[in-house]
């Protein structure tokens, strides 16, 4: 909810981070930054200025602004001290050697899932993504882990917002909801060729000591070589080690989960 003007600045000024954090290398103009955020491009020069005299935003020779060394200076400490991320490390690393794939790490922000750390498979065809990358909640097997144990309050008011397929094999309405009852029930999600065609992922949620899902962690790989047995057959160790990494971030596991 937006209450007052300067709530309303920091939204505007974060969707222009946001906007420009999506531009890649080429960065992008002030009248790209104004048509992309639906201001005029006085209000998107007043906001720039701001955010450049903070070091957020940088402007090359050519004018296009990039990205600034203080976001990666926040986000350094941030993984510095990310107290989940350094209890999941260890676990991660460990994953990669017995599945042989790539391992991400996300904690749920909005309606999305953030990596903030990864593992790359040492396979010469792996996957291509990057710490900071957000992929939606409901296509996911990190999504639909962290979905799948949410309050149902917070579940609804996420699925209230129009879930968009990303492929032909992405679930919503009811087949969503059923497979989220399946989810909780054996405490891992699969994405099936869901977000990504060609690509298969085994999801776990990592919940804290409340009980409520504040990260997840995935294994992803092309789907020709990790299949849905691949997937069943992994679940038992990723099992044990979200609980492991709950409990150290203390959390006291839950009883003993079915899997499918």
């Amino acid at each position: 909810m937006k209450s007052g003007r300067k709530s309303a600045s920091v939204d505007k000024a974060f969707e222009l981070i946001s906007a420009v954090s999506g531009s890649g290398r080429s960065g992008m103009t002030l009248g790209e930054l104004a048509a992309h955020t639906g201001v005029a491009v006085s209000t998107a020069h007043r906001y720039a200025i701001s955010l450049l005299e903070l070091g957020v935003l940088e402007r090359d020779a050519a004018g296009a602004f990039r990205l600034g060394v203080t976001l990666i200076t926040l986000a350094g400490r941030y993984l510095e001290e990310d107290g989940l991320r350094a209890a999941a490390q260890p676990y991660l690393a460990e994953l990669v050697e017995i599945s042989g794939e790539t391992v991400h790490l996300g904690v749920p922000v909005g309606h999305h899932i953030v990596y903030v750390d990864k593992v790359e498979s040492a396979k010469s065809v792996r996957l291509v993504s990057r710490i900071g990358s957000r992929v939606p909640l409901h296509c996911t097997a990190m999504g639909k882990a962290v979905l799948a144990f949410l309050d149902e309050p917070r579940r609804a008011e996420i699925l209230a917002v129009r879930t968009e397929p990303r492929t032909p094999r992405s679930l919503t309405g009811d087949a969503l909801l059923a497979e989220l009852d399946s989810v909780r029930d054996q405490g891992f999600a699969i994405d099936d060729e869901e977000n990504e065609e060609g690509v298969r992922c085994i999801g776990l949620p990592i919940m804290n000591a409340s009980g409520r899902p504040v990260g997840a962690f995935s294994v992803s790989a092309p789907a020709g070589r990790f299949s849905l047995g691949d997937c069943h057959r992994l679940a038992p160790v990723a099992l044990g080690m979200a609980a492991d990494i709950g409990r150290r971030i203390g959390y006291a596991a839950p009883g003993t989960r079915k899997l499918a």
